[in-house]
């Protein structure tokens, strides 16, 4: 026999002593493990009302062809069965994940088994996204740094208000904006560039 199968007819074997004290009038048989069949028979009693007794127990877990399975012997009523790990997954879900972990590091799930990879089972769940996780590049970072300009700070218009009123006889003088020292500097290379030329001009007229 495989040493993965042996491993895992050991885990099934230490999961169903682990939930054996929740399995009612569970026994131990010879080839099987016996139980109140928790689909049909939950309340522990007949469809008369009395108790069911030990031997009435219809719920069986036993292994075939190295595979743990689940089923019911009430056949005309119940006859229910599934494989070891649909069993956990309905009645036992917190060992059921556990049960699929431990397989999956085995190597024993997956496709053609009895077990659905850990993988498979967390995206059933919901615990995986079924989309591939998509990371968004953060251009910022990725460009050189540049100084931020500072935000612009609104200025609050004032009401427009009229020029006072003069006096008869006097004469209102408005002085032009006062220049930056920049602007000081072109007007005056401009005032330079001027003169030059009508030197120039001078010089040609005057033959000097």
């Amino acid at each position: 026999m495989d040493n993965h199968m042996k491993h895992s007819n050991t885990i099934e074997r230490d999961f169903i002593e682990e939930i054996s004290g929740d399995l009612r009038l569970f026994s131990r048989q010879l080839n099987a493990y016996r139980f109140l069949c928790p689909h049909c028979q939950s309340t522990g009693r007949k469809d008369n009302g009395k108790q069911i007794a030990p031997s009435g127990a219809k719920g069986y877990l036993y292994k075939i062809n190295n595979s743990w399975n689940f089923q019911c012997k009430r056949s005309a009523k119940c006859g229910k069965g599934h494989t070891f790990e649909k069993f956990l997954e309905i009645f036992f879900p917190a060992q059921h994940i556990e049960y699929v972990r431990l397989r999956d590091q085995l190597g024993t799930t997956g496709y053609q088994t009895n077990c659905p990879s850990l993988e498979t089972l967390m995206r059933k769940q919901g615990m995986l996204s079924s989309q591939p996780q998509q990371f968004q590049v953060d251009r910022k970072s990725s460009e050189p740094w540049q100084p931020e300009s500072p935000a612009a700070v609104p200025i609050p218009h004032s009401p427009k208000r009229s020029a006072p009123a003069c006096p008869p006889g006097f004469k209102l003088t408005i002085k032009p904006p006062m220049r930056s020292p920049q602007q000081q500097v072109g007007h005056q290379s401009r005032l330079n560039h001027l003169m030059k030329q009508r030197q120039q001009q001078r010089r040609l007229r005057e033959g000097w």
